[in-house]
């Protein structure tokens, strides 16, 4: 853990640059593009899934838990409508005082102040929204609930269906990114590619089938406060934490490195852990794949420079 944060304001620097930002809007935009009409064409088969879920959980704990997935919902809708609406009547003011490489790092850094702040109205106002949930939930029949619901759990589904895609994406084409960081920040390091390259895309379709299956598994969970917000959390981290190591690592370091950084086990899931969290905002997930190989190349190459 030595120096983490050194780390991650560095990969926070490379992802919020111009060219890593143009690049991460041109591969999320048509992959989540493609995923709005995939979802659009399986919606119903899909809502059919998530409704046959909702059987196996008793009505009651819908009706609890039912506030804190329409909450939510609520939340992610109210951030949207905020950063549209700031984008929108104040971007020429963006463009006009804010220097261009500030300009991305100004976008992100709205987009959670709008978070937080609508985390927060939510949080003091609590027992006031929830209690016009609960009244909405009680007032509406069974089969309502069970749809609103059911189309929350799609969301989900296809939500993680992207993640996983982009990050399958980016990780084949990670050389160039990594390279271009090496150029940037480490231009006279020498890098010795491990072997066995075959056997790192033999472990991305392995986490990427494992994911999908544990997407679907953990749908019970969703339910249960805490255990929904760890549930999904664990499932990013894991994803990230071991292929993108490993994808960092088969073009940075040689056979032996590889096996040294490997015992650092808790740096690898706690940088994991940390790009994970970005997902939770749409508009920031497109940059964490980048995020997380860039956590990973910076503190491999610090690891490096003490050999």
């Amino acid at each position: 853990m030595v120096k983490f944060n050194h780390f991650f304001i560095k990969a926070v620097k490379d992802v919020l640059s111009f060219e890593t930002m143009k690049l991460a809007l041109m591969t999320g935009i048509p992959i989540m593009t493609l995923w709005i009409g995939v979802g659009w064409l399986f919606w119903e088969p899909v809502t059919a899934l998530t409704s046959q879920v909702l059987t196996w959980i008793p009505f009651s704990i819908i009706k609890a838990n039912g506030a804190f997935v329409i909450a939510f919902f609520l939340w992610f809708l109210a951030v949207m409508v905020s950063y549209s609406f700031m984008v929108s009547f104040f971007n020429a003011l963006f463009y006009r005082f804010v220097e261009k490489p500030l300009f991305e790092f100004v976008n992100v850094v709205l987009v959670l102040i709008l978070s937080v702040g609508w985390s927060l109205a939510i949080i003091f106002n609590w027992e006031s929204i929830y209690a016009q949930i609960g009244r909405l939930l009680v007032l509406l029949p069974f089969d309502t609930v069970d749809q609103a619901i059911s189309y929350l759990l799609a969301i989900y589904l296809f939500y993680n269906l992207f993640v996983i895609t982009l990050y399958i994406t980016v990780f084949f084409f990670r050389e160039p990114f990594l390279l271009s960081l090496k150029e940037l920040h480490y231009p006279d390091t020498v890098c010795e590619s491990a072997s066995g390259v075959s056997g790192v895309y033999a472990l991305l379709v392995r986490d990427g089938a494992l994911f999908a299956l544990f997407m679907v598994a953990v749908l019970p969970l969703l339910f249960i406060p805490v255990a929904n917000f760890l549930a999904i959390v664990f499932l990013w981290t894991w994803l990230y934490k071991e292929s993108a190591f490993m994808g960092v690592c088969s073009l940075c370091c040689g056979d032996y490195e590889k096996e040294s950084y490997k015992e650092h086990r808790l740096v690898i899931w706690v940088a994991a852990f940390v790009a994970s969290l970005l997902n939770f905002i749409p508009v920031l997930a497109f940059l964490t794949p980048f995020f997380v190989m860039a956590l990973y190349f910076h503190w491999i190459m610090h690891e490096k420079s003490r050999s």
